[in-house]
């Protein structure tokens, strides 16, 4: 099934929103020397589970229409030990309006860091369009999460994988069975063998 995806523009890199039925995917890639480098050490993969989602969806319409808001901070946790936690932070500038009321022209920020170098600690200046992205990506999350279809492919998905791994167990156990089967045989062929040769002697 296609999938659609949004994509942020700068000079020093892109960052593409991919939705699913169940997390916004975030790939950053950093250019470098005037070219896309995916190997890059400021180059990440994250994705934002649906639980915050709906956050990340409610700031970010906050901002693009100019109301008051809280920033908002992701973490997310790494799935192994050896990996360090990825923050993502949506804020804007202090207001600039009359006694800190917002004049709309605040400018919104999205960051990403994971590490400590200064290539993993990642900034992106939003614009309208930008935020415009993340709004309708989080949209098409929260609208797959809740479509029959989606649903049924990702369930499809699932029993595939379930069915493929119960299969390789089958084969597994037929081979250690079979495994068990030709040394019972070698076992009683030695036997009969050690018989025969105790009745030529005799």
């Amino acid at each position: 099934m296609r999938s659609m995806s949004f994509e942020i523009a700068k000079s020093f890199g892109r960052l593409y929103l991919d939705p699913s039925s169940s997390s916004l995917r975030l790939r950053y890639v950093p250019m470098e020397d005037g070219e896309l480098n995916e190997n890059s050490i400021g180059a990440c993969d994250i994705a934002i589970d649906i639980e915050d989602v709906g956050n990340l969806w409610a700031t970010t319409r906050a901002f693009l229409y100019g109301v008051e808001s809280l920033d908002l901070n992701i973490i997310i946790r790494p799935a192994e030990e050896s990996d360090s936690e990825v923050l993502v932070k949506l804020y804007r500038d202090k207001p600039k309006g009359a006694q800190g009321a917002l004049s709309g022209e605040e400018t919104c920020w999205l960051r990403i860091v994971s590490g400590r170098s200064e290539e993993e600690r990642r900034r992106i200046k939003l614009g309208p369009r930008d935020l415009l992205s993340i709004e309708l990506a989080c949209n098409a999350v929260l609208v797959m999460s809740a479509s029959p279809i989606y649903n049924s492919a990702a369930t499809a998905n699932g029993h595939l994988a379930l069915a493929s791994t119960k299969a390789t167990k089958k084969a597994a156990t037929k081979k250690v069975v079979n495994v068990d089967v030709d040394a019972e045989e070698e076992s009683t062929a030695k036997t009969t063998t050690i018989r025969e040769a105790r009745f030529s002697i005799s």
